[in-house]
């Protein structure tokens, strides 16, 4: 038995970082009901975002975000779409939203509009910058609320430079990884109370959590941003090797750096009294970061792996996106899943940021998105209405 297996779940948002949530719920076993509107979700359409491809039959992009669920168009305009959504939450145990609050309510599916008409559901939102605040009604999206404004994306790039340049999802995945556990937190004191909860994740909130060690250098008076030769310590640094590529030094326990400076071919510099002692070693992190600079520069990347793992010196090399999905490791663990639509496109997926002992996670299901309106006539009829009744919603279009 999966985790959540037996908890139902309704997604009514879009884009990334609610559809993501509900995917992670999905993959622990929970039946998730994506209602879309009739114009159905916008990341849809948005397969260039990623260079993916886009066929009938094939929408990888999308489907990131949204394997293992089933798919209902419902048109909230009506008084009979907005029915049959109520009808829906009568038996499910999480709503997963990020509709701006003034929408919600427009619905009558804010926390405060059904908290009392569905006691036990779960209310959970998707924010942009909070609840609370004088800017808590702004569209929020993860270049905005989660890099811009925690102070990301202009103090991790280098100093000198333009600003940091981010991957979109970024923000919208550290949000659903939270809300999803934030969720799985409020069905447990569920199963005690017999009480539903409203649980929020912003993107700002997210971020700023993400980044506090960074926010509290800035709060301490840390110039930012930085260049290498303003690092914390050479020994916690990027170099590159002679072939061009880059790598992590992790030298974090200054109890290792003789031993280090020795399996490198530098057993002069930790006697030094520049570097010698921890306090030096700090103090005079520019002058060590030019001479460990200059040192990796005479052999390539294979050769400095292969040493430093030699001496099981943390480290690791500088990854390309293109490289991870034929990463070794990845694959081992299950943490990407190669795999090809009947149509023949080809993709990979990342699978979800959990194992559990009692799920396989080379069996864990792949089922791509259908359709707007796949499921629509299938869930109808577990909900109980009649062939005739359902008839009338597609022919009043309060269906799709």
């Amino acid at each position: 038995m999966k985790p959540l297996e037996g908890i139902k779940v309704v997604e009514l948002s879009t884009m990334l970082a609610g559809p993501m949530t509900a995917r992670i719920l999905a993959e622990w076993g929970a039946d998730v009901i994506k209602v879309e509107s009739v114009n159905g979700d916008a990341w849809r359409k948005q397969a260039g975002t990623t260079m993916s491809p886009c066929t009938e039959a094939a929408n990888p992009n999308y489907d990131m975000q949204n394997l293992n669920k089933r798919f209902v168009c419902l048109n909230m305009r009506t008084p009979k779409g907005k029915a049959a959504m109520f009808r829906l939450l009568e038996n499910a145990d999480v709503l997963i939203t990020n509709y701006r609050v003034q929408a919600l309510e427009g619905m009558g599916l804010a926390y405060e509009q059904v908290k009392d008409r569905f006691p036990r559901l779960i209310h959970a939102s998707v924010l942009g910058y909070g609840a609370e605040g004088p800017e808590k009604d702004r569209p929020g999206y993860d270049y905005t609320a989660f890099f811009a404004r925690s102070g990301m994306m202009a103090d991790l790039a280098p100093a000198g430079g333009p600003p940091l340049i981010p991957v979109g999802g970024i923000g919208d995945h550290s949000v659903a990884v939270a809300l999803a556990g934030g969720i799985a937190a409020a069905l447990y004191r569920r199963s005690a109370t017999g009480l539903g909860d409203k649980v929020d994740v912003s993107l700002l909130q997210s971020s700023i959590f993400i980044n506090c060690t960074g926010i509290l250098n800035g709060f301490n008076g840390r110039k930012l941003p930085r260049d290498r030769y303003d690092c914390g310590h050479a020994g916690s640094n990027t170099y590159q090797a002679s072939d061009g590529e880059w790598f992590y030094l992790a030298i974090i326990d200054f109890r290792r750096f003789p031993e280090f400076c020795q399996a490198v071919g530098l057993p002069e510099i930790a006697s030094d009294p520049k570097y010698a002692t921890a306090a030096a070693y700090y103090k005079n992190k520019s002058e060590l970061t030019r001479i460990l600079e200059k040192k990796f520069l005479e052999q390539p990347m294979d050769y400095w792996h292969d040493l430093l793992n030699r001496h099981d010196l943390p480290h690791e090399i500088l990854y390309h996106y293109k490289d991870v999905p034929n990463d070794p490791q990845a694959v081992a663990n299950h943490y990407v899943r190669p795999y090809e639509y009947p149509d023949g496109t080809k993709t990979v997926f990342s699978n979800g940021p959990v194992h559990f002992g009692s799920v396989n996670p080379g069996e864990i299901p792949c089922r791509p998105s259908q359709k707007l309106g796949h499921d629509t006539r299938g869930v109808l009829c577990e909900l109980g209405y009649t062939e005739d009744e359902i008839a009338a919603l597609y022919a009043e279009d309060a269906v799709r």
